[in-house]
Parts: structure tokens; C-alpha cells; sequence
């Protein structure tokens, strides 16, 4: 019996493989974007209060980053289908359940009785 929907394990690791590039990428994407123009920015603050926006800021991006990963890899791994498994197909046709001895019946040769003497 074929599961079209399995997952192969050549599958998997294509999946796991482009999750890591992509992951890889948006992540290198926010340092260079945001966190080091943020971290020479940080250098020359004095004020108490720009430091904690700017802390705040950070944190807020390290969510967003952290979310984007969780969400990639529920996508990416399909992990829901171990909470919320899709119910088994509707079988299509019910068993038939045959009398045995009327099958018996119906296929015994009756065969006639010879007379003795």
C-alpha cells in the first residue's frame, strides 16, 4: 500500500536542507541590516532612556526573528500532523459477511443415495 502524502526521508532532508539556507539567510539579513548599524549606534548613546528604546527595539526584532524560525519550521516539518492527525479515509465498500453454512450448502453436491440388495 502507497501513502502518497509520507513524507520520504529524501523529502525530509531536501525540507530540512532549504529550511537552514532560508533561515540562514533572513537571519544574516538582520544583522547586517539591523543589529550592527544598532550596535555602532549604541556605542555613542549616553542617554539612559535611548539605550532602552534601543534595547527594546532589539528585543522586538529577536521576537520577530524567533517567530519567523517556530512558524518555518511548523511549515517546513508539517509538525502538526502529530497534535491534530487528518481522520482515516471512508472505506468504500463494507464487508460482507457470508452465512458459512448456507454457502456450504449451496456449494455441496448432492449426490443420490444407491439402494442396497
Amino acid at each position: 500500500m502507497s501513502y502518497p502524502n509520507r513524507p520520504t526521508p529524501g523529502r525530509m532532508l531536501l525540507r530540512a536542507v532549504v529550511f537552514l539556507i532560508v533561515f540562514a539567510i533572513v537571519l544574516l539579513l538582520v544583522v547586517q541590516i539591523y543589529l550592527l548599524p544598532a550596535m555602532q549606534a549604541a556605542k555613542g548613546v549616553d542617554d539612559p532612556k535611548q539605550r532602552q528604546e534601543l534595547s527594546a527595539i532589539a528585543t522586538l526584532i529577536l521576537c520577530v526573528v524567533l517567530f519567523v524560525l517556530f512558524a518555518g519550521l511548523v511549515l517546513t516539518f508539517r509538525i502538526g500532523r502529530f497534535f491534530f492527525p487528518r481522520p482515516p479515509p471512508a472505506r468504500t465498500k463494507p464487508t460482507e459477511y457470508v452465512d458459512a453454512w448456507a454457502e456450504a450448502g449451496r456449494r455441496a453436491s448432492a449426490e443420490p443415495e444407491e439402494e442396497e440388495g
